[in-house]
């Protein structure tokens, strides 16, 4: 039976501390290993992790699954996955644009089926963008810009209607599935303006085909930027490293958001707000990561606006505290937090890959990295991805100890991975 310390802070300098019994740990009885402040103000619920962890150690990812070939049957080649989820059964829901179809695998990674056709007809799908996920029912919706629509079929895969959307707006961002059934897709809600003016949010489609629209919180932070203008013209881009405002759409309806220059962040239950604060180590940005991003922007700009030179502040020297939320249907949620970063390719290759591409190249890379954390606050521990591991786009699924996640090989071939956790040993 595993023990877990609390520290509970109140407003008085007294500390009580709890004890708790935690099966669901592999801790030993050798004492505390997680210890955390909690205090309340207001409708704010905040849990600081002071020290320790729930988990007796680190954790890796593990592959258990593996599918794509770079030569064999076509049902097993990807070329370009766009997006994926997964139904409660396992079963791996797949959109390659390169074909284009969705494809369906069995837990284990066998072929079943494909859903639905490239066309304009009911059931036809012209141009789906990153957003496809299973209904608590097991149907499946893919959101198709192309045709103005998201299309959804049953668990079989036969076509079952569809809510229209605007077909104007693609976005590489995911859509969700709530754990009520309702759909949420993100939207600009003023489309017709300038991209700066841009104001976004989530569309909800109820069961019912009736729609709300939530917009994200606005935290007021202004970011470092970047900026070229001229007649008619206008590039705004962030700096490099430097902190921003991040939210993500929970499945249980609601948003998550903070701004990662300190370890904090807000979730907003309708009962009210759960923050979940972290002391954290920062992690220095490489110099020669930096002078490369800055390059990158400036050849950027360049392109655009000859003779651009850069206006905005420094790089920063150390890395935002987390870069994304992955809330899961499970209450987890999953931090991409920083890492030093990699030298992938000498100077002669990066020279060569610049020549091809006929752009500046990031010589480095960050390995992937997060922190997971209950839906209670409660600091589990810290898990790390394989080389490869696509964190962003698609974006991979997380439910309790089992991750799905696109993993480029050496090759550059996209395969759909299924991990586990796995303690990290000493040994």
């Amino acid at each position: 039976m595993s023990r877990r310390v609390v520290s509970i802070q109140i407003v008085l300098p007294l500390i009580i501390l709890l004890t708790a019994c935690d099966p669901g740990s592999d801790a030993s009885d050798s004492g505390p290993r997680w210890e955390a402040a909690i205090d309340t103000v207001a409708d704010t619920v905040i849990v600081r992790t002071v020290s320790g962890q729930v988990w007796e150690s680190d954790r890796k990812l593990v592959s258990e699954v593996s599918i794509g070939v770079l030569d064999g049957d076509p049902e097993y080649q990807f070329g370009n996955v766009r997006a994926f989820d997964v139904d409660d059964a396992g079963r791996m829901f797949v959109y390659d644009a390169h074909v284009p179809v969705i494809r369906v695998y069995a837990p284990e990674g066998t072929w079943i089926r494909d859903i639905g056709r490239e066309g304009e007809g009911p059931g036809e799908y012209k141009q789906p963008d990153s957003g496809l996920a299973i209904l608590p029912d097991g149907r499946v919706a893919i959101r198709d810009p192309g045709n103005g629509r998201i299309t959804f079929y049953s668990p079989g895969g036969e076509y079952e209607g569809f809510y229209r959307i605007a077909g104007s707006f693609n976005t590489s961002n995911a859509m969700i599935a709530d754990t009520s059934g309702t759909l949420a897709t993100p939207i600009v809600a003023n489309l017709g303006t300038s991209v700066f003016e841009w104001k976004s949010g989530h569309a909800r489609y109820y069961l019912d085909g009736t729609v709300d629209t939530v917009m994200t919180p606005d935290l007021g932070y202004e970011e470092a930027q970047i900026s070229a203008e001229r007649e008619g013209s206008m590039s705004v881009n962030s700096v490099p490293f430097s902190p921003g405002q991040v939210s993500a759409w929970s499945p249980f309806g609601y948003y998550i958001v903070g701004v990662n220059e300190d370890y904090s962040f807000d979730i907003l239950r309708p009962e009210g707000v759960l923050r979940i604060s972290k002391q954290y180590e920062p992690v220095p940005v490489d110099h020669g990561e930096s002078a490369a991003e800055r390059k990158a922007a400036t050849d950027n700009f360049r392109q655009s606006y000859p003779g651009w030179k850069w206006n905005g502040p420094p790089i920063p020297d150390v890395k935002p505290a987390y870069s994304q939320y992955y809330p899961s249907n499970d209450g987890r949620i999953w931090v991409r937090i920083p890492a030093p970063s990699e030298r992938y390719m000498d100077a002669a290759e990066q020279k060569a890959e610049e020549e091809r591409l006929g752009r500046a190249v990031n010589p480095f890379r960050e390995p992937v990295r997060f922190d997971v954390f209950e839906s209670t606050g409660e600091y589990l521990g810290r898990v790390s991805a394989p080389e490869g591991f696509s964190a962003r786009w698609p974006k991979p699924v997380f439910r309790g100890d089992t991750v799905w996640a696109i993993v480029r090989d050496e090759y550059d071939v996209q395969r759909l991975h299924r991990f586990r956790l796995e303690a990290i040993t000493s040994d």
